[in-house]
C-alpha cells in the first residue's frame, strides 16, 4: 500500500474523526443513562404524589365522615329538644285546656248556685209569708203553744237546710276527690312515660365477616338445619352485612339460640355435633342468668334486696310474655308507678314499690294447677319473709281476696296503668303465640316424638322421631298422621308443612395402642 499519498494532514482529520466518533457514543449512552434516571426520579415522584393524594383524600374522607358524625349527632340533639319542647308545650295546652275546662265548669256551678240562691230566696219569702199567717192565725193561741208550733218549724228548717249543706259537701267532696285522682294518675304516667311497647320475636347477631354466613349454612344447608333442629328458632341469613337475625316465638328458646349461635361464632368450629354441644351448654348457662336479672330488676325499680328464690322467680320473668308484653319490663313498671302514686298519698312507698315488683312471680312457676298466680307469689312471698302488707297487695291484685290496706289498692291500680296503656300489649300476637303451642303440643302428643318445633311462623313444624321407637315406614305414616289431626282440628289460617325427622348416630371410642 502506498501511505505517501495520505499527507499528516488527512492522517490527524482521520484520528480526530474517530476520536469525535467515539465522544458522540459516549454522550450517546451518557445521554440514554441520564435519560432512565430521570424517567426512574420521575416516576418515583409520581409514586409520591399519588401516595401523598390518597393519604390526603383518606384524611379528608375521615374528616368528612367524623363532620357527617357531628353534624348527625347534633341533628339528633335537636331533633331530641325539639321533641321535648313539643312535649312541654303539649304539656302546657293540656294544662290550658284543664283551666279552661275548670273555668267552664266554675261558672257552670256558679249559674247552678245562683239559681239555688234564687230558688231559696224565693222560698223564704214565701216561708216567710206563710209563717206571718200562721202567727195571724195564732193571735187566740196560749204561749206555750205558740213556742211549740215555732220550735217545730224550727226543727224542720234547721233540718233542711243540714241536709242540703251535707249534700253539698259531700258532692264538693266528691269532685276534689276525683280531680285529686285524676292528677295523680296523668303525673305518674306522664312521669314513667315507658318507652318500650312489645317484645319482638327476633334478635339479631353480629358476625365477624361474610365467610362465616357460608359456615353457618354449611354443606346442602345441613348446620342451618341442625341448628333450627336442635335450638327450635329459625335462623335468617340474607343479605344484611355483617349479620344475622335468630327467630322465634318463645323468648326462652330464642335467648337460648342466640347464646348458642354466639358461642359458635366466638369458637370457629361449627358442625352438627358442635352445635348440639353449644345448644346443651346455652341451656344450662341460661338458668345462671336468672339470678342476674333479677337482681338488676331490684336495683332499677329500686325496691332493695330480696330473697334469693324471689330474685330467681324474678330473674325468669324476663323470659315470660303476657300478651306479648315482657313480665319482667312490666314488673319494674308496676313497681314505679305503684311507689310514685304511694308518694303522693303518703302511703308506705317501700312496701308499694316492692309488692308491684313482686306482684307476678307466680307466673314463673312451671305449673299452677292448686291456686292463680297471685296466690302462688303470696304464698312465696310469705314464706321469704315479706310483709303482711306486701303479701296481701300481691294476692289481692286481681280481687281474689279481699284488700285489708291502702297499698293493695295502689298495687292495683299501677298493674292496671302498665298493662292497659296503648301499646303495652296486643291480643293478636297472643292468638298467634297460641296457634303455634298448639301446633307443638299436637306433635308432641304423637308416640315415637322426642321433639316438635313451629318454625317460619307457623307455616312449618318440624318433628324429631326416636330412631329406635319408629322405623322409616312407621316415620313416612307419622307425618301423614300429624297433617291429618291439623286439618282436622285446628283452624289454621295458613299452609303448614310438616317436616319429620328420623335419625341414627353411631359413636364409638378407640381405645389407645399399649406399649408392650
Amino acid at each position: 500500500m502506498d501511505f505517501d499519498a495520505f499527507d499528516t494532514s488527512s492522517i490527524l482529520l482521520g484520528l480526530l474523526a474517530t476520536v469525535l466518533f467515539a465522544e458522540c457514543i459516549i454522550l450517546f449512552i451518557k445521554a440514554h443513562s441520564l435519560k432512565s434516571k430521570m424517567d426512574a426520579e420521575v416516576e418515583s415522584i409520581r409514586a409520591d404524589e399519588k401516595l401523598k393524594y390518597e393519604k390526603k383524600a383518606a384524611e379528608l374522607e375521615i374528616n368528612l365522615k367524623e363532620q357527617g358524625l357531628e353534624l348527625k349527632a347534633e341533628y339528633e340533639d335537636l331533633l331530641s329538644r325539639a321533641r321535648e319542647a313539643k312535649h312541654d308545650i303539649d304539656l302546657r295546652l293540656s294544662e290550658l285546656e284543664r283551666q279552661k275546662a275548670a273555668a267552664v265548669r266554675a261558672e257552670e256551678e256558679a249559674k247552678t248556685e245562683y239559681a239555688r240562691f234564687a230558688g231559696m230566696k224565693e222560698n223564704h219569702r214565701r216561708k216567710a209569708k206563710e209563717y206571718a199567717d200562721k202567727l195571724a192565725s195564732l193571735k187566740h193561741a196560749g204561749i206555750e203553744e205558740i213556742r211549740r208550733a215555732a220550735k217545730i218549724e224550727l226543727e224542720k228548717k234547721c233540718a233542711e237546710d243540714l241536709a242540703e249543706y251535707r249534700n253539698e259537701i259531700l258532692r264538693d267532696g266528691i269532685r276534689d276527690a276525683e280531680d285529686k285522682s285524676k292528677r295523680i294518675l296523668a303525673e305518674t304516667m306522664r312521669r314513667i312515660a315507658p318507652g318500650y311497647t312489645q317484645e319482638l320475636c327476633a334478635r339479631v347477631v353480629k358476625i365477624p365477616d361474610e365467610a362465616m354466613k357460608g359456615r353457618l349454612i354449611g354443606k346442602d344447608g345441613r348446620n342451618i338445619r341442625s341448628f333450627e333442629s336442635a335450638a327450635g328458632a329459625t335462623l335468617i341469613i340474607d343479605e344484611t352485612p355483617d349479620s344475622v337475625m335468630v327467630s322465634c316465638f318463645d323468648p326462652a328458646r330464642r335467648e337460648i339460640a342466640v347464646s348458642a349461635l354466639e358461642s359458635l361464632i366466638s369458637d370457629g368450629r361449627i358442625n352438627p355435633s358442635s352445635i348440639e354441644a353449644a345448644v346443651d351448654r346455652a341451656e344450662k348457662s341460661i338458668e345462671e342468668k336468672f339470678l342476674q336479672w333479677g337482681q338488676n330488676a331490684l336495683e332499677e325499680a329500686g325496691a332493695g334486696r330480696a330473697d334469693t328464690k324471689i330474685v330467681e322467680l324474678l330473674g325468669k320473668l324476663n323470659l315470660h310474655l303476657s300478651l306479648n308484653q315482657n313480665t319482667l319490663a312490666h314488673s319494674v313498671e308496676t313497681a314505679k308507678i305503684a311507689a310514685l302514686i304511694a308518694a303522693e298519698f303518703n302511703a308506705d312507698t317501700r312496701a308499694a314499690r316492692r309488692a308491684g315488683l313482686f306482684h307476678d312471680i307466680g307466673k314463673a312457676l312451671t305449673s299452677l294447677q292448686e291456686s292463680s298466680h297471685a296466690k302462688a307469689a303470696a304464698k312465696i312471698l310469705s314464706e321469704c319473709g315479706e310483709s303482711d302488707e306486701v303479701v296481701n297487695a300481691v294476692e289481692a291484685h286481681h280481687n281474689e281476696v279481699e284488700m285489708k290496706t291502702l297499698t293493695a289498692a295502689i298495687v292495683q291500680i299501677a298493674d292496671g296503668i302498665s298493662s292497659s296503656r296503648p301499646g303495652a300489649r296486643m291480643e293478636a300476637t297472643e292468638g298467634y303465640l297460641g296457634r303455634v303451642r298448639a301446633l307443638e303440643e299436637l306433635a308432641l302428643s304423637f308416640e315415637g316424638v322426642s321433639k316438635a318445633y313451629a318454625i317460619q311462623s307457623g307455616r312449618e313444624i318440624r318433628v324429631a322421631v326416636s330412631p329406635d321407637v319408629l322405623n322409616d315406614i312407621e316415620t313416612a305414616d307419622l307425618a301423614k298422621a300429624i297433617k291429618s289431626k291439623i286439618e282436622s282440628t285446628l283452624e289454621n289460617p295458613l299452609p303448614v308443612r310438616i317436616t319429620v325427622v328420623r335419625e341414627s348416630r353411631f359413636t364409638l371410642t378407640a381405645a389407645p395402642k399399649q406399649d408392650i
